[in-house]
């Protein structure tokens, strides 16, 4: 947000105090600042940029500036007047062009830019100075001291974060690296570009992962990342940095890896406890096993001691280690932090976390009971332990080392059992504690189940959705996917039911492609990829044959639907992203839009499947809210950061093929209006995905409406792609995680005088044709099948029991003739599709 001057609010947040955690201040004061006039620019404002769990970058680089202050306040000779920060509480806002304003006015000799930075699934660092590139040499702005201040800084903060680099850039050379000779002769940022004094950008690791916003969200971890400004600031002006001390660490479980909340770290009389939910987490989220850090830190112990660090924690074994405090100020900031990491163990025993049956009184004999356990078992005792009365015979099968998944499959239904898993028999793998079957905290006791089967599913497979719709149109493709979604799942044989789908015209034409079959999430689609674009303009009939199998063995009956294909011819087309690739794409929380979503579920990836045989690969969205999120705001911003995706014009549709999986969440493609060559705000237009699989998704900018996501200007002829939004309602029927895939977006303009012709009446209504038999006739005569109809034939096709096509004929007007010679003895099904009617004869040769 920018204004022409700095909005002051009623109440200003109180700066950050600088005394140090457990801290014993040996340090001497550094002489030499002198009258060295330093501007710290905590990047962004508020709570601007949120991060992981809504921690924003704008709240934790504050703090970095804020711990810079003090330490250049209590470990120099500074004058006061001699630092200025470009806000100094998390309420004002301090738009970017401010801040160099600022700067310059106040007649700063460096100016330094806090932040850190979004994207990405790899935790680094950055520095960016100004500076570009003119007949392959690089050139740093005036004045200089960016890249020398660069150098300094960027191995000591890498080295104090525990993570890598991507180096120390000239600004426009990191951006845009290709040129030989830049066409624009300025630095690349603004930052860098407006200040007149000599100048610094540094991104400190990721808010967007998890394992650094974790961190990040710790109140003293910050603390390192401004000791090695601080340290690098003395290094630059040719000042000697005081020593300084840090013990630092992070503590997990043994077991799991997962950092451990509320462990007691004690050195001496000092002491530190780790964050817990109560204490830190609980302002992020309702879900107090979401987040973790296990960080501690020590400051201002003495060097060269050798001390003793005690940890205990409630639930674990306690640990004590020795480790000697080491110190070097003329080295790099890392020389200066003693890291001692430990692992604890777990003196809890091992207990059921969680079952996935959520009626025990009503339990599928399809789905296996899963039981998740909490700690890693020893498998083999827990398969002695289990056990299952009334002559039950189930299968058991270990999904990993804490989940067991017992299939029920043969219990009978309607019939009640009991499980039990003997307390005294199973026992955790890494302590061998006897199991806590009732949950009382004291091992050895049982864990019992009693489950009821349900009736036995007597209920074949249903249609429940159709693209293209039944008897609907086909709008803005000439290539449209058919696809048929179940409401369960369809016991598949690829063998038998790969020819199971058939699209004909009404002059008997087939239409050739490619069926598949899926199952997301829970449920089978069926998809009809065609060889080739469809004509325009014509009603066509997709026919599933019978017999496709469920998983209780239940045989679906014959299903047909109409629909008219796109009757307008395509006047213009232009290819916006193929989205077979995820370049120029942030992570999914890298946009500060993006929130409410756990730790490191989300991703945006590559996948091997795509709605077009010649583009195999879409870009995959992993999604997972959190349904505990404190704010109470579930989005993602799927930002496209390469910003060339312009569009001309709003006559016409954008349109991309979304691979739903019936989450029922929102999705659309977000605009960027451009009026005046102006931000006007991002726009979208929010549409269910009530659908598993390819489905077009339209936007008709002329005339669709649309959302406002920010700003008010309406959509206009200059616009560019921002993003793909996703959006969970906390609605019962959505889901909160899930993965779609996006592929080929366009912006298509159509023939709008074109003048549809075509009737669904140019077949039969689909109930008739099922009734009317058409005077067809069918007989068996010896090594062929005689076929003849009142009307026209369109075809002959012959199934085994199996339900597999083993022949078929080409049909000449109303007679046909199919050889059945080389079929073996047995049951078969002749069915035959004329004008007027359809039939399906069972003959026995």
């Amino acid at each position: 947000m920018k204004k022409n001057n700095i909005t002051k609010m009623a109440i200003a947040a109180a700066a950050l105090m600088t005394a140090f955690p457990a801290a014993t201040t040996y340090a001497q004061k550094s002489t030499g600042w002198g009258d060295f006039k330093l501007f710290l620019d905590p990047g962004h404002s508020a709570t601007e940029n949120r991060g992981l769990w809504g921690y924003s970058e704008a709240q934790k680089v504050f703090s970095v500036a804020q711990y810079i202050k003090g330490y250049l306040t209590e470990y120099t000779d500074m004058p006061a007047e001699n630092l200025k920060l470009c806000r100094n509480n998390e309420v004002d806002i301090v738009g970017l062009e401010e801040r160099s304003d600022m700067a310059n006015a106040w007649g700063a000799d460096f100016f330094y830019a806090i932040h850190s930075d979004a994207s990405s699934d790899k935790n680094t660092t950055v520095t960016l100075f100004g500076g570009w590139r003119k007949d392959g040499k690089e050139i740093e702005k005036t004045p200089n001291g960016g890249k020398a201040f660069g150098e300094i800084l960027n191995p000591n903060l890498t080295g104090v974060m525990r993570i890598t680099t991507r180096g120390n850039w000239y600004d426009r050379c990191y951006y845009d690296r290709a040129p030989e000779t830049h066409a624009n002769q300025y630095p690349y940022l603004s930052v860098n570009r407006r200040t007149n004094m000599a100048s610094l950008l540094s991104e400190g690791g990721y808010h967007t992962i998890a394992s650094q916003q974790q961190l990040n969200i710790n109140a003293d971890y910050k603390r390192l990342e401004a000791f090695a400004a601080f340290q690098s600031i003395l290094k630059f002006r040719n000042m000697t940095n005081p020593e300084q001390t840090f013990l630092a660490g992070i503590i997990k479980n043994s077991e799991n890896d997962v950092p451990i909340d509320g462990v007691t770290v004690k050195v001496g009389d000092k002491t530190y406890v780790t964050d817990t939910w109560e204490s830190t987490f609980k302002k992020y989220t309702n879900n107090p096993d979401l987040i973790h850090n296990g960080f501690y830190l020590f400051e201002g112990l003495k060097a060269g001691d050798a001390v003793s660090v005690e940890f205990t924690a409630t639930g674990y074994e306690p640990v004590t280690k020795t480790v000697v405090i080491k110190s070097n100020p003329a080295g790099q900031s890392n020389d200066n932090v003693t890291w001692l990491d430990i692992t604890m163990t777990s003196n809890a025993p091992a207990k059921v976390a969680s079952i996935s049956v959520e009626d025990t009184k009503a339990v599928s004999l399809v789905d296996p009971i899963v039981i998740t356990f909490s700690r890693k078992m020893d498998k083999e005792s827990v398969e002695k332990a289990f056990s299952i009365d009334n002559d039950g015979e189930v299968t058991l099968t270990w999904i990993n080392d804490y989940t067991l998944s017992v299939d029920v499959s043969k219990l009978v239904p309607l019939k009640t059992y009991n499980i039990k898993i003997d307390g005294s028999v199973a026992k955790n793998s890494q302590t061998n504690q006897p199991f806590d079957g009732n949950g009382d905290g004291n091992g050895g006791d049982d864990y019992t189940l009693s489950i009821t089967m349900k009736e036995a599913d007597t209920t074949p497979a249903q249609v429940v959705s159709t693209d293209p719709a039944i008897d609907g149109d086909v709008a803005y493709t000439l290539r449209p996917v058919v696809r048929v979604e179940y409401d369960e799942i369809i016991d598949w044989n690829e063998d038998k039911n790969a020819d199971c789908m058939t699209v004909i015209d009404p002059e008997g034409n087939t239409y050739a492609g490619t069926l598949t079959h899926s199952v997301v999430n829970g449920a089978s689609v069926l998809q009809y990829f065609f060889s080739e674009d469809l004509p325009l303009d014509k009603c066509f009939l997709v026919t599933v044959k019978p017999g496709l199998a469920d998983l209780s063995g239940n045989l679906t009956e014959e299903f047909r639907f109409r629909f008219l294909s796109e009757y307008r011819p395509v006047v213009e087309s232009t290819d916006l992203l193929p989205l077979d690739n995820v370049t120029g794409f942030w992570a999914p929380d890298g946009s500060g839009s993006s929130s409410g979503l756990t730790q490191e579920a989300n991703s945006f990836t590559r996948a091997n499947i795509g709605v077009r045989p010649e583009s195999p690969n879409s870009a995959c969205l992993k999604y997972d809210f959190d349904p505990d999120f404190a704010a109470g705001v579930w989005q993602i911003r799927e930002y496209h950061s390469s910003q060339n995706i312009d569009g001309t014009t709003k006559d016409g549709v954008l349109t991309f093929w979304l691979y739903g999986d019936g989450s029922n969440n929102s999705v659309s493609a977000a605009l960027r209006v451009r009026t005046n060559n102006k931000n006007g705000g991002i726009k979208y237009n929010l549409k269910p995905i009530n659908y598993r699989g390819w489905h077009l998704v339209s936007w008709n900018l002329a005339s669709d409406e649309y959302q406002h996501f920010t700003g008010t200007d309406e959509i206009a002829d200059k616009w560019r792609f921002d993003s793909f939004f996703l959006k969970h309602e906390k609605a019962p029927e959505q889901a909160w995680k899930g993965e779609i895939y996006f592929n080929q977006m366009q912006f298509v303009k159509f023939d709008d005088t074109a003048v549809r012709k075509a009737v669904l009446h140019d077949f039969s209504s689909v109930e008739t044709l099922k009734s009317a038999d058409g005077g067809i006739v069918v007989r068996s005569l010896g090594d062929v099948v005689s076929v003849k109809a009142d009307g026209n034939i369109r075809s002959v096709n012959v199934y085994n029991a199996s339900g597999a096509m083993v022949a078929s004929a080409t049909p000449a007007g109303q007679t046909a003739m199919v050889a059945t010679g080389n079929l073996a003895g047995g049951v078969y099904f002749v069915n035959v599709v004329a004008d007027g009617g359809i039939k399906t004869v069972k003959i026995v040769r």
